[in-house]
C-alpha cells in the first residue's frame, strides 16, 4: 500500500507533546506497516469518536493530524468536524499546534515589531517585501496600531532563499533602525545591501513548518493559532480579531 502524507501543516519540534513511548509506539508500529514509511508519533489523543484516536505525527520539518482506531488497524485522513457545534476539531488542533510553534520562537527570537503604547491585540504577519498586498499591509500598519493592534513580522521571502527578496529581508534586519528600514522598503525604495547575523533563513523555515508555502503572503496569525491569508482593512481586522476572540 502506498500512503501519501498530503496533508503536512505544521513542526511541532518545539512543541512538548506526549512522549509516553507505551501510548506511541504501537501506533507509529501500525503506521509504519500499513505505509512502509518510518514515522515519528508526537501525540496520541481522545476524540469525540469512541474508539477513534487523534494521532500526530512528525514527517521532517512538519506534522501531519491522522485518525486511527485504538487496535491500529484503521487509519483516517480528513477533517473531522462536530455536527452539534459546527466545529472543526482538527483546525482547532492545527491552530494548537502553531500557536505553540510561534510562541516557542517568539519566546527567544526577535521580530520587528510595531505596536500602540496601549496595545490590546496582537498579530503575527509572516511577510515578503516584494508582495503586493504585503505592502498594502504595512501602510496601514499605523491605523493597526491606533486601534490597538500590535503588529509583529516575520519574514518569508516567497522566492526562497538566496534570492534579492532574501537579500532584501536581510538588509531590513541589518539596519540600524529597522522600522524604518522596514517601511522604506516596503515603499518600494532601495537599501544598501547589508549583512549581518540574522535570523532570516530561520524565519522561512518556521514558515514552512508553519504551512505559510502552501497559502502565500502575506499570512496573519492571531492570538489563538488560526490564520487569515492576505490582508485586511484595520476595521475588519479589528472585527476579525474580536470574532477569534469570541470563538
Amino acid at each position: 500500500m502506498k500512503f501519501t502524507l498530503s496533508l503536512c501543516l505544521l513542526s511541532t519540534a518545539s512543541i512538548s507533546l506526549a512522549n509516553n513511548n507505551q501510548q506511541t509506539q504501537p501506533f507509529e508500529q501500525a503506521i509504519q506497516q500499513m505505509t512502509n514509511q518510518s514515522v515519528t508519533v508526537q501525540s496520541v489523543k481522545d476524540t469525540p469518536l469512541k474508539d477513534i484516536k487523534e494521532v500526530v505525527i512528525k514527517n521532517g520539518p512538519t506534522s501531519q493530524i491522522l485518525y486511527m482506531s485504538e487496535n491500529g488497524e484503521y487509519l483516517l485522513e480528513g477533517k473531522l468536524l462536530s455536527l452539534k457545534t459546527r466545529k472543526n476539531l482538527t483546525e482547532q488542533t492545527e491552530n494548537s499546534l502553531r500557536h505553540d510553534l510561534l510562541e516557542g520562537y517568539l519566546k527567544s527570537h526577535k521580530s520587528i515589531d510595531f505596536l500602540p503604547e496601549d496595545m490590546t491585540d496582537h498579530i503575527t504577519v509572516f511577510t515578503d517585501i516584494d508582495c503586493g498586498f504585503c505592502r498594502k499591509l504595512h501602510q496601514e500598519v499605523e491605523a493597526y496600531n491606533d486601534l490597538g493592534i500590535g503588529v509583529s513580522y516575520l519574514f518569508f521571502p516567497r522566492a526562497g532563499l538566496n534570492t534579492d527578496s532574501h537579500q532584501k529581508a536581510v538588509n531590513v534586519w541589518c539596519a540600524t533602525d529597522q522600522q524604518k528600514a522596514m517601511t522604506q522598503a516596503k515603499n518600494g525604495e532601495m537599501l544598501p545591501p547589508l549583512m549581518c547575523p540574522n535570523p532570516i533563513e530561520n524565519q522561512y523555515q518556521l514558515g514552512i513548518s508553519a504551512g505559510i508555502h502552501k497559502i502565500g503572503t502575506p499570512t496573519v496569525v492571531f492570538s489563538d493559532g488560526s490564520i487569515l491569508p492576505g490582508y485586511l482593512p484595520p476595521a475588519a481586522m479589528k472585527q476579525r480579531i474580536e470574532q477569534v476572540k469570541n470563538n
